[in-house]
């Protein structure tokens, strides 16, 4: 299965998002608890791009906002003593998570590599080595702000596994490159947010409403810190780090300092978040960029 230069994803979702141009706005309720709700097929698209754009970044923003008016809508239920809308409110949730996963910069480069280690199952790695072209152009999609050093590495070792017919080696090497390319701050909270909505699901089977609502406060606080960071000073710190990472490693030096230069500029913006996973992630990346300094 070869990737194309567009994804398009069609979930059936119960939301307030409207089409607005290239990216989609959110009207607030009114009434929230009685407004009238109906299902709509939503149709969002997102190409691939050198870096996440600003319509993008609305779509998934908004998204992670909807998701937490579904998560605040199950909360409401669960007080009112109504665990069966609570489980609805959280479906709605979950199909809104999906649209802000299928939207990540990542999941493009994961699907190629999925099929790439499936193929070798039973394909010879003549053709399996097909398959890994398009993972080589979807690296140059993403190396603005994600480091794709240590992934292209293991790249070229899957290749060179592959011409000597080892596909024990590849597939090794594949998962490397997946592992190598995780993007923080989007992938964590979003995996731990579904983490607790599935919490809170079985919560609710058992009927146990105290810790269905302890689990979905948590999920809140995942769902918020992905909005933030989708688009905050942390995000873009990290952006400018990854560059001065990549000019390093090209031995411009001078492209290197201007880079941990700006970084730096948002980490003090991003040190001074209200968030405390803001501020300990800010921490974290600041003794990155020190180091990197510290080798020019």
């Amino acid at each position: 299965m070869k990737g194309t230069m567009k994804q398009k994803f069609v979930i059936a979702v119960v939301t307030g998002l409207l089409a607005a141009g290239p990216a989609m706005a959110i009207e607030p309720e009114k009434k929230p608890a009685k407004a009238p709700i109906s299902d709509i097929n939503q149709e969002i698209t997102i190409a691939p791009a050198r870096i996440v754009t600003p319509a993008q970044q609305e779509i998934l923003s908004n998204a992670a906002v909807a998701t937490l008016r579904h998560i605040a809508d199950a909360r409401g239920d669960i007080h009112a003593k109504k665990p069966e809308e609570a489980k609805k409110a959280l479906k709605k949730a979950e199909d809104l998570i999906s649209i802000i996963k299928a939207g990540r910069p990542m999941i493009k480069i994961k699907d190629h590599i999925w099929v790439a280690k499936k193929h070798l199952d039973y394909e010879s790695t003549k053709e399996v080595g097909a398959d890994l072209i398009p993972i080589s152009a979807d690296l140059s999609d993403i190396e603005d702000f994600v480091p794709v050093i240590q992934a292209r590495k293991h790249l070229n070792k899957a290749k060179e596994s592959l011409k000597k017919g080892d596909k024990k080696t590849a597939k090794e090497e594949l998962a490397a490159v997946d592992k190598a390319i995780t993007y923080d701050e989007i992938d964590l909270p979003l995996t731990e947010t579904e983490h607790q909505i599935t919490l809170a699901q079985k919560a609710l089977d058992q009927n146990k409403l105290i810790d269905a609502d302890k689990a979905l406060k948590a999920a809140e606080d995942g769902v918020q810190f992905f909005s933030v960071a989708i688009e905050g000073p942390l995000t873009k710190a990290r952006n400018s780090y990854a560059l001065a990472v990549k000019d390093y490693a090209a031995k411009k030096y001078d492209a290197t300092k201007t880079d941990l230069k700006k970084a730096e500029d948002w980490i003090k913006r991003a040190g001074q978040s209200s968030d405390k996973k803001i501020r300990q992630a800010a921490d974290k990346l600041k003794k990155s960029i020190k180091n990197l300094e510290k080798k020019l």
